[in-house]
Parts: C-alpha cells; structure tokens; sequence
C-alpha cells in the first residue's frame, strides 16, 4: 500500500507513467492531497521529465548531461 509518504514516493514514477492500477493510483491521489511535502516532490519531478521530454525533443542533449540526470534519477527518468 502507498499510503503513506515513502510507499508514496516508492510508486513516484510508475503514478507519473500512469503504470498503477486504479486502486493503487486513487490511494495515491488521496494521500497527495493531504501532505504538501509528497505533492511538491510529484510537481517538481513530473515537471523535471515534461521539459527534458521537450528539450530532448527540441534540442540535442549531451550524453555527459544525460548520465548526470540518470545517475540523480535512475535509468528510467525519461521513460
């Protein structure tokens, strides 16, 4: 279960890649609705993947760049 704040932020990018079950996601919402810390983390890195999303489609990114996000992030950031 998410419902607290590091089952939560456990299940960030799978919420963000809208890759959880209904139930899962809805126990995410909720939570996210009453802990400002949990929602300011999930804007921050949805925000973070929507301009790298358009920057790397936009522009060439450098591969050096790229292993700095991957390597804060994990091998998935983009995905």
């Amino acid at each position: 279960m998410a419902t607290d704040c590091q089952g939560t932020l456990d299940e960030l990018h799978r919420f963000l890649d809208q890759e959880l079950s209904a139930e899962l996601r809805a126990e995410i919402m909720e939570h996210l609705a009453g802990c400002t810390d949990c929602q300011q983390t999930f804007d921050f890195h949805g925000e973070l993947k929507r301009v790298v999303r358009q920057k790397a489609q936009n522009d060439e990114i450098p591969g050096t760049l790229l292993e700095k996000i991957a390597g804060c992030f994990g091998d998935d950031w983009l995905d």
